[in-house]
C-alpha cells in the first residue's frame, strides 16, 4: 500500500507518491540535513508553493507586470513598499467599478538591479490602460501570460528575483512573494492505493499529458523512503468545427 497526493491547481494536477502519509520533516530530521541542503529544500519548496498559486489564480488572460522607476524618482526600500499599497489600494477600486475583482501575487528586487516590482495580475479588456496610467513613477512591462496553465518556470524567476533579499530586514516583508487576500491556495487530497509499489514511468489520464520535466523517481531527503513526483497539465480544448 502507498499514498497518492493530488493537487489540483488549474489546468495541472500534481502527483506525489510515497509508502508515508506525512512527509512533511520533524525538527530532528531537519537538524540531521546539511544547511545548504537544507537552503536548496526550501528554496524547492517555495517554487513549488508559488507555482500552484499561480496556476490556481491565473491563465491566459492575465498579465506579468513589472513596473520600474525613473532614475531620478527611484525610492528607497519603505517608500517602494508604501507605493505599492498605494497602487494596489487604487486599482482594486478601479477594478471594482469595471466589474472584476483584483487579484495579484508581487515582489520586489533591488540588490541586483535598480529597485523594480514584478506583479503577476488578473486581467481584462481595458486594463492595460487602466495600470498604465495609474502607475506614475515610471513605465510599466506587460508580458501575457500562455494558455497552457503550467507556470513553473515564472514561478522559477521571480523566486530567483529575491533570493538576495526575502530575509534582509530592509527588504520590506520577510517572504518571498505577498498575494493579495483573496488567493486560491490549492489543498492535496490523499488517497490510499491498495498497490505494492507504483511504475517508474507514469503515464497520463484521459485529457492530460505528463509534463516530462516534472517526473522525479528518488528518495524523501527527510526520511529516506521512496516518492515519485509529477505533474499533468490538461490538453488544449480541440475547437468545434463551425
Amino acid at each position: 500500500m502507498y499514498y497518492k497526493r493530488t493537487i489540483k491547481a488549474g489546468k495541472t494536477l500534481e502527483i506525489f507518491k510515497s509508502y508515508t502519509k506525512h512527509i512533511r520533516p520533524t525538527k530532528t530530521g531537519v537538524g540531521n540535513i546539511p544547511k545548504e541542503e537544507t537552503d536548496r529544500i526550501n528554496r524547492a519548496n517555495a517554487i513549488a508553493k508559488l507555482t500552484r498559486k499561480l496556476n490556481a489564480n491565473f491563465n491566459e488572460n492575465d498579465f506579468h507586470i513589472v513596473l520600474t522607476y525613473r532614475r531620478e524618482e527611484r525610492p528607497g526600500c519603505e517608500q517602494a513598499k508604501e507605493n505599492l499599497k498605494k497602487f494596489f489600494r487604487k486599482l482594486r477600486n478601479l477594478y471594482r467599478k469595471a466589474g472584476h475583482e483584483l487579484k495579484y501575487i508581487h515582489v520586489t528586487e533591488y540588490a541586483r538591479k535598480s529597485i523594480h516590482h514584478h506583479v503577476v495580475i488578473n486581467g481584462f479588456e481595458g486594463c492595460v490602460g487602466i495600470i498604465k496610467n495609474l502607475w506614475s513613477f515610471g513605465r510599466v512591462h506587460f508580458t501575457p501570460l500562455d494558455s497552457t496553465g503550467q507556470y513553473r518556470k515564472l514561478a522559477e524567476y521571480l523566486i530567483k528575483e529575491t533570493d538576495k533579499t526575502f530575509r534582509e530586514k530592509n527588504g520590506g516583508q520577510m517572504q518571498r512573494y505577498t498575494p493579495s487576500k483573496n488567493i486560491i491556495t490549492p489543498e492535496p487530497k490523499i488517497e490510499k492505493i491498495m498497490a505494492k509499489s507504483w511504475t517508474s514511468e507514469p503515464k497520463a489520464i484521459k485529457g492530460y499529458y505528463i509534463d516530462e520535466e516534472s517526473i522525479y523517481n528518488g528518495v524523501n531527503p527527510f526520511n529516506g523512503g521512496l516518492i515519485q513526483k509529477y505533474t499533468l497539465i490538461r490538453l488544449p480544448e480541440r475547437r468545434k468545427r463551425e
